[in-house]
């Protein structure tokens, strides 16, 4: 009697498919590249913020920094920092809350709350402003990093010493241009108009104070920069500022070619409109 072989119908197990074939190494000079760039991007740079308020010159300002050599600072950015300090403080609040759980068991409700480092939050906030200054720019190019901001009013007054105590873990040896102008010019002019009298004369009020706080607190690291002086008739008023800027950002004495050069960056429209802005803004 012949046997007769049953088929399966049921489902059949899975074909795997073949594994993707790896893309093509790229060639040495290409990696020795890549690794270069990133070396350079975690060197150490110079870092210098620009701390003042709306309609006081400070896209100027931020123009003449970028005429520095080897100088790179951007524009405004809405003050994220502040949130970053923010997480730090809470961070730092929890920790000594509940630190003396120990937090050294897999049982603990606050296993590793211990490991929540201080440096681990500097070394982030160090690593966001550098990566997002930097952008596309080859590291290599550049050695002094930072940004203008004019809404340093939302640090609280509560939060100043701390901010700027962050600021120094995460930025250390960092400069500040405190770019000033005649109140009642700024508060007449651009987008104050259409802010309400008393709220602008707070947050302008506020930022002032920002300012007096860096000149006592971190004096040698800090310099007044006019916008009377900047844009001064008299050549000899605004070379003496344009002079002091760049020593001061850059440590060495400033060239005539260099000295031309930003008074040539005066003579250009500032402002969100770069081409058609006035350069007060």
């Amino acid at each position: 009697m012949r046997s007769v072989v049953r088929r399966r119908t049921g489902p059949q197990p899975a074909v795997r498919p073949a594994p993707a074939a790896a893309p093509p190494a790229a060639p040495p000079a290409a990696r020795q590249r890549r690794r270069q760039r990133q070396r350079q991007r975690h060197r150490r740079f110079q870092y210098v913020f620009v701390v003042t308020y709306g309609r006081s010159g400070s896209t100027l300002v931020q123009g003449l920094l970028n005429t520095l050599p080897r100088t790179l600072v951007r524009g405004e950015n809405g003050l994220y920092l502040v949130h970053l300090y923010r997480a730090l403080a809470d961070s730092r609040r929890f920790r000594s809350r509940h630190d003396k759980y120990r937090g050294r068991a897999p049982s603990s409700a606050f296993f590793g709350v211990r490991h929540t480092k201080e440096r681990y939050f500097h070394r982030a906030v160090r690593g966001i402003v550098k990566d997002s200054v930097l952008g596309p720019v080859d590291p290599s190019s550049v050695d002094r990093l930072g940004f203008k901001e004019v809404q340093w009013h939302r640090v609280e007054p509560e939060e100043v010493a701390g901010f700027f105590d962050m600021m120094d873990a995460a930025f250390p040896g960092a400069r500040y241009v405190l770019n000033t102008r005649d109140p009642e010019a700024v508060l007449k002019s651009g987008f104050w108009r259409r802010v309400d009298d008393d709220v602008a004369a707070q947050r302008v009020e506020a930022i002032k104070e920002i300012q007096q706080f860096l000149r006592e607190t971190r004096p040698e690291r800090v310099l007044d920069v006019a916008y009377e002086a900047v844009t001064a008739a008299d050549q000899a008023v605004q070379d003496r500022q344009l002079v002091a800027l760049g020593e001061f950002v850059t440590g060495d004495p400033v060239p005539t070619e260099l000295l031309e050069a930003m008074r040539a960056t005066v003579a250009q429209p500032h402002g969100p409109n770069s081409t058609a802005a006035q350069s007060s803004t």
